[in-house]
């Protein structure tokens, strides 16, 4: 039973700890996963704002510099633009 227990403690202690997955970071993946450059793994100066159907408007930073815009509608559709 003890080699149990210290067998179950030692894979249970091996075993990584997820991690959870800031706004800014979401941000960025979104970003980067729609084929723009964001030059980072975390946006800055986020901006969000929903209409009174449900669509989102988020407007991000990247490290780089560059802005975009990110769309997302009421019904789940993603759109990402470069703000100039």
């Amino acid at each position: 039973m003890k080699r149990w227990l210290m067998l179950s403690l030692l894979i249970l202690l091996a075993v990584p700890v997820a991690e959870a997955v800031t706004e800014a970071q979401d941000i960025a993946a979104t970003i980067l996963l729609r084929g723009y450059d964001c030059g980072g793994r975390q946006v800055s100066q986020i901006n969000k704002r929903t209409d009174n159907r449900g669509n989102q408007t988020i407007q991000a930073t990247c490290p780089n510099g560059v802005r975009y815009q990110i769309n997302i509608a009421a019904d789940g559709h993603v759109t990402v633009s470069p703000l100039h």
